[in-house]
């Protein structure tokens, strides 16, 4: 997979938008399959509207891509996005143990 170029611009925006822990493991959920926000208020355990506040800067971002499914939206991390390779790249190195639910 070929990493382009980025500006310094252009990456501090990336590391600005993944500096939250849960931006960042959403995008990794979302590098292996598609989900709901729904799932999302269930993993990590925090409000809808916090959930789709992160979306929606993912969408911003324009890193993820939407589908519906019935009443439901589907969210995936988009392969055609520009910027794909390097969210792969600064994801890659997450552990499945750091993705899953808190302990409580």
């Amino acid at each position: 997979m070929t990493v382009k170029n980025h500006s310094p611009e252009a990456l501090a925006e990336i590391y600005r938008l993944f500096g939250d822990k849960t931006r960042l493991l959403m995008a990794k959920k979302l590098s292996e399959e598609e989900w709901t926000v729904s799932q999302f208020v269930d993993l990590f355990m925090i409000s809808q509207p916090l959930v789709s506040q992160h979306i929606k800067k993912l969408k911003d971002a324009e890193l993820i891509a939407e589908q519906r499914a019935g009443k439901r939206i589907l969210y995936r991390l988009d392969p055609k996005s520009a910027r794909y390779p390097l969210i792969i790249r600064l994801i890659e190195p997450i552990t499945e143990e750091s993705t899953g639910k808190k302990e409580v």
